[in-house]
C-alpha cells in the first residue's frame, strides 16, 4: 500500500506554491470560514429554531432573497469549517461545525419504523421522507472528518451506520435510483446511467471508513466495484471523464458535450482507493485525468462556477501523491481563478467572504444568471481548496476530499 507523503511542503513531493497563492489562501480561507459562522443559524432561550446548525445554501444578489442548506451541502460545509479549523486553529470554526455536525446528525435515521434505511440520511430536514446515497456520502464524510480532527468516537460510529447501510444497499436489488423514498415499497432495479459515475466519489468515505475502522469490505466489496464500473463507463482514452449521454448540468456545462468538467470529487476518489488497495490502476487513471487538465486553455473553460474549486482540489491531492510539480504550477495558473470568485469586497454579512455562483441558477429563478448568486455547492468547495493551498505542513492537512489527513 502506498503510504502518503509526510514532507509534502517541498519540491521533491511536487507541492511547493508560489508564496502570494498561500498567502492569499490563508486570508480567504479565514474570510470564508467566518462567512460561515457569522451566517449560521443559532438558537437559544427563549428563540428555539429547528433550523439550528443550517448555513444559507443560495442567495440572490440582488434581493438578498435565500434559502437554507440541506444535509449534504450542510455536511460539505462542515468538512470545509474543520479543515479550517485545523489550519487556522479557530475555536469558532470547530464549534460551527459541530453545530452543523448535529443538524446533520438529526437527519440520519435510526426509527424502528424504517429498519430498511438504519444509518442513512434525510435530505432535507427530520420530517423529510426521502434519502439519497450520493449525499448521504457527504454527510458520512463529514463525520469521518470530525473523528479525525477530535477522536469522536460517535461521529465514527454514525459515519459507519451509513456505510454499512450503503454496503447493503450496493449488493441488494434495490440498489436506489437517486433518491429513495422511506414510505415507498421498494421495487427491484439497477442505478444505471450517469448517476453511476457521481455515485463512485462514495469511494473517499469508504476509504476512510475502512482505515478507521478495520472494514476492509468497505474497499473490497463496495469501492472497488463502484470505480471498477466507472471506469469501464465513463473514462476516456485521453483521460477526461464524460457522461454516457450529452447533458448539461454542473457536472457537464457545455451542451450536447458529453465531458465532465466539475468531477464532484471523483479524481480524490481514485487516488483513495490507491492508497487502500495499491492498486496501480487507480492511481494511473487519477493522473490521466489530471494530464488531460493540464493540456486545457485555461482561457476557454466553460463557465461553471463549481468546476474551479472542485478541480483545485484533486489537483492538490494529485501533486502530493505524485511529487509532480507540473501539478502545482496548473494550480498556481489557476489560482486567481478560483480566487476571483470569492467575494470580498461587499460589506453585506450575508455575502461577504463567500464564493460567487450558482450552477444550477435557472432552476431556482428563470432567466437568471449563476453569477447573480452565492451558492453552497461552490462556497463550501471553495473552504475546502482554501485550507489545502493555505495549509502550511502535514498536521494541517485534513481529510476532507482528500486521501491524505487520516
Amino acid at each position: 500500500m502506498p503510504k502518503p507523503s509526510t514532507t509534502a511542503w517541498n519540491d521533491r513531493t511536487g507541492l511547493s506554491l508560489a508564496a502570494t497563492s498561500r498567502a492569499r489562501a490563508r486570508a480567504g480561507l479565514k474570510a470564508v470560514a467566518d462567512w460561515a459562522v457569522r451566517n449560521q443559524v443559532r438558537q437559544g432561550w427563549p428563540k428555539w429554531d429547528a433550523n439550528t446548525g443550517r448555513f444559507p445554501y443560495h442567495v440572490h444578489l440582488v434581493t438578498n432573497e435565500y434559502f437554507l442548506s440541506t444535509s449534504w451541502n450542510t455536511a460539505r460545509t462542515v468538512q470545509g469549517l474543520l479543515a479550517a479549523y485545523q489550519v487556522l486553529g479557530d475555536a469558532a470554526y470547530l464549534e460551527a461545525a459541530e453545530r452543523g455536525l448535529d443538524y446533520v446528525k438529526s437527519l440520519q435515521v435510526f426509527t424502528p419504523e424504517f429498519p430498511h434505511a438504519r444509518g442513512a440520511f434525510i435530505e432535507e430536514t427530520p420530517l423529510g421522507d426521502h434519502t439519497a446515497a450520493r449525499d448521504g456520502m457527504e454527510c458520512a464524510q463529514a463525520l469521518l472528518a470530525h473523528h479525525a480532527a477530535t477522536g469522536n468516537r460517535v461521529s465514527l460510529q454514525r459515519a459507519g451506520a451509513f456505510l454499512d447501510w450503503l454496503d447493503k444497499e450496493y449488493h441488494s436489488r434495490c440498489w436506489p435510483m437517486g433518491y429513495f423514498y422511506l414510505t415507498d415499497a421498494r421495487k427491484p432495479g439497477t442505478l444505471t446511467g450517469n448517476i453511476r459515475f457521481i455515485f463512485s466519489a462514495g469511494a473517499i468515505p469508504l476509504v476512510q471508513g475502512a482505515v478507521f475502522t478495520g472494514k476492509r469490505r468497505y474497499v473490497t466489496h463496495v469501492a472497488v466495484p463502484m470505480l471498477e464500473e466507472m471506469l469501464e463507463q465513463h473514462q476516456r482514452a485521453d483521460g477526461a471523464f464524460e457522461y454516457r449521454a450529452p447533458g448539461a448540468d454542473h457536472h457537464v456545462p457545455i451542451p450536447g458535450d458529453p465531458t465532465v468538467y466539475n468531477d464532484d470529487g471523483v479524481g480524490v476518489a481514485l487516488l483513495c482507493a490507491w492508497r487502500a488497495t495499491g492498486r496501480k490502476r487507480y492511481r494511473d487513471a487519477a493522473v490521466a485525468y489530471g494530464t488531460w487538465w493540464l493540456t486545457r486553455d485555461l482561457a476557454a473553460l466553460p463557465p461553471t462556477y463549481a468546476m474551479l474549486p472542485s478541480l483545485g482540489i484533486f489537483m492538490t491531492d494529485l501533486a502530493r501523491a505524485t511529487g509532480d510539480a507540473a501539478y502545482a504550477r496548473f494550480l498556481d495558473a489557476i489560482a486567481d481563478r478560483i480566487f476571483s470568485l470569492q467575494i470580498l469586497r461587499d460589506e453585506r454579512p450575508l455575502v461577504a467572504g463567500a464564493f460567487r455562483g450558482e450552477d444550477m441558477a435557472p432552476r431556482y429563478r428563470a432567466g437568471s444568471d449563476a453569477g447573480d448568486f452565492i451558492s453552497l455547492r461552490s462556497t463550501s468547495y471553495g473552504l475546502i481548496v482554501l485550507a489545502k493551498l493555505a495549509a502550511g505542513n502535514v498536521r494541517e492537512w485534513g481529510p476532507s476530499y482528500s486521501m491524505f489527513g487520516f
